[in-house]
């Protein structure tokens, strides 16, 4: 088998596309700069016919224009035609302006695809906050999409001039426009990645996958001390997608392209002069990363998922959109939000292999089988964990207080102050003395002092009622010793739940066989579950909860299956895998 790693790097500023502002003063009516020049990624365009010079070809693949062009996009379109020389006499000039400093390794501009109309020559300046000019440079682009190499620091605004065009008599059609450049590195380039891959069947924590890479890049544009290389622009939470590319043998003509996922950066270093090294993490490490102010709830699935994903991808399983979620949720993280609302309801959470989260029940049939020809012997183990003899989960009911309280109390200087409480609080029964209750939720309120002096925070407190219930576990051994487990800080389970939940919690424990090997990768994910072929013909049946791939070390992985031991009798297994469902391996 043979494998080639590919890593896609955008080498972006990931800030300065939301904070942009474009404006063209002979641009088509037609034309929303503000909408159309800030989306993410080009849409796919259609191919109108214009009248313009040579450009309507009587092929049948032209469309009519549309007789109410404002609700389509696209992009930027100048007013005037070039001249029969392809030079626009009266330039079209894009003024972006930012009410941040941004930095960057240059601007990819993305043209019209569908006639492989673009500009051949354009101007381009930066300007500092105060208006000052950092610097101006010609470019000539030959080709729909291109790269405008000049890596510049610190500008508040753009302003890019349209010389001319590639054909004669065409308009200026620009569709997009990235602050940076789009970098793919394969084969030798990559020296070393690894992805790491977890989950728990039960939520009771959401990992976080990770992705270490080493790339080798011979004109040390990563290096630390190069002025003109990268690292001078690189931030936080750009992107990379990795892949893996697999041929099944030397004469295999093909390969097929794994996904190994979507990474946001999260740390880089020079191991040498030509050598950087990256982690990465992937979307729900950014959730870790983004606060949440929570809440008391009492609402679906469905809009809850909403309110703590808003502005990122996921998909929750229809059955557990429609649950009934009531409890709390106090102020921390996205992620921490995420990881109640999904051990509230059942559902495991995983963003591997690409960038959407999703929520789902973990599967409950095995979908494939790891058989001793997949497996690497050296290193294999089955493990024997602890047995759980009980549960015990505390559910929360909370209900208003009747008693108004002190929730907070400081002298404060004058100036704006967000104030988090111990316990959440009714939110319109709070009154605030020596400042202005600007914002006000269960878990905290923003203030504004006006003058120095003595602030107070009163209001009613909600009430956490709890009810303990209690589990034992079927078919324990005889003279079991006790080992119980207790469940008491997740707040979205209420009374309703609490069965639900411990019958979820103790069927998990009870797969005590934890199974570790190597094997060679393949189509299995995570929360797959999976029947393992393991030492001297016996068999595990349980749910895959870890891989770790070596990528430039043949596509292999190392994989962690938690489930029950199963005869060697095929009828202990056969049927498990059904029509619909991935066929054995």
């Amino acid at each position: 088998m043979r494998t080639n790693t590919r890593v896609e790097f955008g080498l972006y500023d990931v800030a300065a596309r939301g904070d942009s502002a474009p404006s063209c003063t002979i641009a088509k009516p037609f034309c929303n700069l503000g909408r159309d020049l800030l989306l993410e990624s080009v849409p796919s365009q259609n191919k109108y016919g214009t009248l313009e010079s040579g450009q309507w070809l009587m092929d049948g693949s032209f469309s009519f224009f549309p007789e109410v062009p404002e609700q389509y996009f696209w992009g930027l379109w100048s007013t005037t035609q070039s001249d029969k020389n392809g030079v626009l006499a009266d330039p079209p000039v894009l003024d972006i302006t930012f009410t941040q400093d941004h930095s960057s390794s240059g601007l990819t501009l993305h043209f019209y695809s569908p006639t492989d109309d673009w500009a051949s020559r354009i101007k381009i300046q930066w300007f500092s906050q105060d208006g000052g000019l950092i610097s101006t440079a010609l470019f000539y682009p030959d080709a729909v999409d291109y790269y405008c190499a000049k890596k510049v620091e610190n500008y508040r605004r753009i302003r890019i001039h349209f010389l001319e065009t590639n054909r004669p008599g065409r308009y200026l059609k620009l569709a997009g426009i990235d602050y940076g450049v789009y970098l793919h590195f394969s084969g030798h380039e990559i020296v070393d990645a690894h992805v790491l891959e977890e989950c728990d069947p039960l939520s009771s924590e959401i990992s976080i996958n990770t992705l270490n890479v080493s790339l080798y890049n011979k004109e040390g544009r990563f290096s630390i001390l190069n002025p003109e290389g990268y690292f001078d622009v690189l931030q936080h939470k750009q992107k990379f997608t990795v892949w893996e590319d697999v041929k099944q043998d030397a004469r295999s003509t093909g390969s097929v392209s794994y996904c190994m996922g979507t990474f946001y950066l999260s740390d880089w270093s020079n191991s040498g002069d030509t050598l950087a090294d990256f982690s990465a993490v992937d979307a729900i490490g950014l959730l870790d990363g983004a606060p949440f102010d929570g809440g008391i709830y009492d609402t679906t699935a469905a809009e809850l998922a909403e309110m703590i994903l808003t502005g990122y991808s996921y998909t929750l399983d229809e059955n557990l959109a429609a649950e009934r979620v009531q409890g709390y949720i106090a102020a921390g993280t996205r992620r921490e939000a995420l990881q109640q609302l999904a051990f509230a309801i059942g559902a495991v959470v995983d963003c591997s292999r690409g960038e959407l989260i999703r929520i789902a029940p973990a599967p409950s049939k095995a979908s494939g089988m790891i058989t001793y020809n997949r497996k690497l012997q050296d290193g294999s183990k089955v493990t024997l964990n602890p047995l759980i003899t009980a549960v015990a989960v505390t559910a929360h009911r909370y209900l208003p207080g009747e008693s108004t309280e002190e929730l907070y109390r400081d002298t404060l200087d004058p100036g704006t102050y967000r104030v988090t409480f111990n316990a959440p609080a009714v939110v319109d029964s709070l009154t605030v003395t020596g400042a202005e209750l600007t914002e006000s939720g269960v878990n905290l309120c923003t203030l504004t002092v006006a003058k120095a002096g003595e602030v107070c925070v009163t209001g009613r407190k909600y009430t956490d009622s709890t009810v303990v219930l209690r589990r034992t576990a079927a078919n324990l051994p005889p003279n079991a010793q006790d080992n119980e487990l207790t469940v008491t800080d997740a707040t979205l389970v209420g009374p309703s739940r609490a069965e639900a939940v411990a019958v979820r919690v103790l069927e998990h424990y009870a797969q005590r066989y934890e199974q570790n090997f190597s094997m060679v990768a393949g189509d299995e994910k995570l929360a797959d579950r999976l029947i393992i072929q393991s030492f001297g013909g016996e068999m595990v049946r349980g749910v895959l909860t870890k891989l770790e791939f070596d990528l430039t070390g043949g596509f292999l992985a190392d994989a962690k299956v938690i489930g029950r031991r199963l005869t060697s009798n095929a009828a202990a297994y056969a049927g498990e895998i059904h029509a619909g469902e991935r066929s054995l391996i």
